[in-house]
C-alpha cells in the first residue's frame, strides 16, 4: 500500500474560504503553466493541474505554487498522475505518494465489437451513446463521486478541464432508465489517443455501459487515425483492468503515481 498523507480539517477563516471556493486558481510565477482546483472530498486540498502534460515540474515550481495556494487558504496540494521523471521531482520536493496507477496501451487496429441494447430488471438500458452536454457536467460529477469516492472524485469544473487537455476531445454519456448512467471523456493529440475519465453509476455495473462508452471512444480514435491509445487506472481496480484487457490494452511496466504534500507559505 502507498503511504497516505493525512490532511487537517478546516480550522481557519482562510480554510473555510478555500472550502467555499468555486472555479480555479491560476498558478503563476513559473514557466510551467498550471492551475488548481479545490478537491471535492477535501476542499482545503488543491488539485494541481499542469496544463502541459510533458512538463517536468521541479521542487522550485512546487515551492512557488505552494506559496500561491497558501495565500488562497489551501493547506495541502495533490498532483495529477505523474510519470517516473515527474514523480522523482515531486519526491525531491518532499511530496508523498498516495496512489499508484497501472498504465495500459493498445495499438491500432483496435478491438471493437458490436454494441447492442439489453434489458435489465430496472428497465431499459440503452447502450448507444450521445454527446455529454454542458448542462450535464454536474450529473457526471455525481456519477464520478459515486464511482470513485469523494477522495478521488472530479467535480464539474475538473471534468470541463479534462476536455481541454488535448487538441481534440470526445465527451459521451450512456443512458439507462431515461437518465445519464455513465460518461467517458477521451482525448486525441496527433496520432495518440487517451481514455481520460470513465465512470458508470455503481448501481448499473455489469450492464455493458462501460463497454459501450469505451467502444465509442475507440471508434472515434480509429476515425482520427490514432495509432496508439493509453489509459490508466488504479492497480487494484480489477473490473476496469479486465474491461481494458478485453479491448486489447496491455499493462506497461511503467506505473504512474499521485502525490500529496502540505502547503507551506
Amino acid at each position: 500500500m502507498s503511504p497516505v498523507l493525512r490532511t487537517p480539517r478546516p480550522t481557519s477563516a482562510a480554510s473555510h474560504a478555500a472550502a467555499e471556493r468555486t472555479g480555479h486558481v491560476v498558478l503563476r510565477g513559473t514557466e510551467v503553466p498550471a492551475r488548481a482546483h479545490a478537491c471535492p472530498g477535501t476542499p482545503t486540498m488543491a488539485q494541481v493541474v499542469v496544463l502541459d502534460g510533458t512538463a517536468v515540474p521541479t521542487p522550485a515550481h512546487y515551492r512557488t505554487w505552494s506559496a500561491t495556494l497558501a495565500a488562497h487558504g489551501f493547506t495541502a496540494l495533490r498532483t495529477g498522475a505523474l510519470a517516473p521523471r515527474q514523480a522523482a521531482q515531486a519526491e525531491q520536493a518532499g511530496l508523498v505518494c498516495v496512489q499508484e496507477l497501472a498504465l495500459l496501451d493498445v495499438s491500432a487496429p483496435f478491438v471493437i465489437g458490436k454494441v447492442t441494447t439489453g434489458k435489465v430488471t430496472t428497465g431499459k438500458v440503452t447502450t448507444g451513446t450521445r454527446r455529454l452536454r454542458e448542462s450535464e457536467l454536474g450529473i457526471a460529477a455525481e456519477i464520478d463521486a459515486a464511482a470513485f469516492g469523494l477522495t478521488w472524485a472530479l467535480d464539474a469544473t475538473m471534468l470541463a478541464d479534462i476536455r481541454t487537455a488535448t487538441p481534440s476531445h470526445r465527451a459521451r454519456v450512456v443512458m439507462a432508465d431515461g437518465r445519464v448512467a455513465g460518461f467517458l471523456v477521451s482525448g486525441r493529440a496527433g496520432r495518440t489517443g487517451y481514455v481520460q475519465r470513465l465512470a458508470v453509476d455503481p448501481t448499473l455495473h455489469r450492464r455493458g455501459l462501460a463497454t459501450a462508452l469505451l467502444r465509442d471512444s475507440l471508434r472515434w480514435m480509429r476515425r482520427g487515425r490514432v495509432r496508439r491509445a493509453f489509459v490508466n487506472t488504479h492497480v487494484e481496480n480489477t473490473a476496469a483492468l479486465e474491461l481494458y484487457r478485453r479491448h486489447g490494452f496491455v499493462e506497461l511496466p511503467e506505473r504512474l503515481r499521485v502525490y500529496e504534500g502540505p502547503v507551506v507559505r
